[in-house]
């Protein structure tokens, strides 16, 4: 019977508690099956620095993210290591539900599946049965390059085919922005040319890929990473010199938190699902910013009643409603506030009603329901969110705004005057570089010290 069992145990991928983790050739000390039986778990922070990741945990949520080439992956900690595949969903990647066991606790420490958490991210796992050896191997990422200017803003967009470390340097006297694509390879030399910038050279090296890019005179640039089919793209933007437009919270700050609300689209505007896809995007850009995010849905989810998407609004510090409208070209965005209402006292009943719904909530914490028990509706504040997010986004990224326009919108009304309903075109949705940039603006707005009573 032992012999059976561990004989399961070797076909289910991983054998025994001695098993050697190899990730890209470099060995990861500490994993262990005696956690969940036939599953591999090594310790989160190491097995993320040899993937090439970045590693965070939130104790109080009790999740471990992993943010890699634009991912964002998150698994639910456990402390009994016999509730690991009980809990549902366990591990997400933007948002969308994975299968595979959660984190479990060893001590203080937590413990990730090694190949539920590689193969997420892109990686080929495998048991080698004669050296006792779990390897994850991340496929080398080929990097090429183009110059974008079809929104009418130029930008240099670098796509790698699969996850990488990308770390980024910008040598100021010789106005030369650097960036390094770590375990990637490039076809071939090439350089491309712009009016922000002088040459872009794109660079085979050692291991990697460099990308040195010369700045012309008075010109500043902003580099996100967006997801790009099993890869993801570096978008590099120019514009005039300014100060950077992400306002990064404080680690000492409370996180400001930010309910986004991927809507249903407009009459004739397409899948819903751009909507979810954007808003991952955006959590992922304003998690890394300090801030604390939640959506209202994932991509693929069912639309929650309009009552349950207005009450998530209650206690943010920001609430943001997208909808894909058809209408809208590519550039153009339309923006609501929550405005009056002919009968005033009928909308605050609304906002109230939604409120003492949250009250309702078992989750609601003390500090929470004391806020939310001297709920003050002040719509003002939402139509000067409104106004320098469309300031903000013109500046940044070139893009039209009709409006602001205030409405008495039901599924703002929990926000108590702290929300906004932003109408995009399907093919911005589409566009990689949109998503970093608004998620670029939201943080401005919010942290805009004019903007937060």
């Amino acid at each position: 019977m032992r012999a059976l069992l561990m004989l399961l145990i070797a076909l289910g991928g991983f054998a025994g508690a001695q098993a050697t983790l190899v990730v890209n050739g470099v060995e990861v000390p500490g994993v262990t099956s005696s956690l969940v039986p036939g599953t591999a778990y090594a310790p989160a922070a190491a097995f993320a620095s040899a993937l090439g990741a970045r590693f965070d945990i939130d104790p109080t949520a009790r999740l471990v993210t992993f943010t890699f080439g634009a991912r964002l992956l998150q698994l639910r900690v456990v402390d009994d290591p016999d509730r690991a595949t009980l809990v549902t969903p366990a591990l997400t990647v933007d948002g969308v539900d994975r299968v595979g066991p959660a984190a479990v606790y060893v001590g203080v420490e937590p413990f990730v599946p090694v190949k539920a958490t590689g193969e997420a991210l892109g990686a080929a796992v495998s048991f080698l049965s004669d050296r006792n050896v779990v390897a994850v191997v991340m496929p080398p990422a080929t990097v090429t390059g183009n110059v974008d200017r079809r929104s009418g803003q130029e930008r240099l967009v670098l796509r790698a085919s699969a996850p990488a470390r990308v770390t980024t340097f910008f040598a100021e006297g010789a106005q030369t922005l650097q960036l390094r694509f770590e375990r990637a390879l490039a076809p071939q030399a090439s350089a491309f040319e712009g009016v922000g910038f002088v040459r872009a050279d794109v660079i085979p090296s050692r291991g990697g890929v460099d990308v040195r890019v010369q700045l012309a005179p008075d010109t500043g640039y902003s580099v996100h990473e967006v997801p790009d089919g099993a890869g993801f793209a570096v978008v590099i933007g120019f514009g005039p010199a300014r100060a950077a437009p992400v306002a990064v919270v404080s680690p000492q700050a409370e996180a400001p938190r930010i309910v986004l609300d991927p809507a249903a689209p407009s009459a004739g505007a397409g899948d819903a699902d751009l909507t979810a896809a954007l808003a991952a995007i955006l959590e992922a850009s304003l998690r890394r910013s300090g801030y604390e995010v939640e959506r209202t849905r994932s991509a693929g989810a069912t639309m929650p009643p309009l009552h349950e998407r207005a009450a998530a609004g209650v206690g943010a510090s920001l609430f943001v409603s997208i909808q894909s409208a058809g209408d809208l070209p590519r550039g153009r965005l339309r923006v609501h506030y929550l405005g009056e209402a002919s009968d005033l006292p009928a909308l605050e009943d609304a906002i109230r009603f939604n409120a003492e719904t949250s009250l309702r909530r078992p989750e609601t914490d003390g500090v929470r329901r004391q806020i939310l028990l001297e709920l003050v509706v002040d719509l003002d504040v939402g139509r000067r969110y409104a106004e320098a997010l469309a300031d903000e986004v013109l500046q940044y990224g070139g893009y039209q705004v009709d409006g602001p326009h205030g409405a008495p919108l039901a599924v703002l009304t929990g926000a108590g005057g702290r929300g906004l309903l932003i109408e995009v075109g399907a093919d911005d949705l589409r566009d990689p570089s949109f998503g970093p940039m608004l998620a670029a603006t939201l943080a401005t707005v919010l942290g805009s010290g004019g903007l937060v009573p």
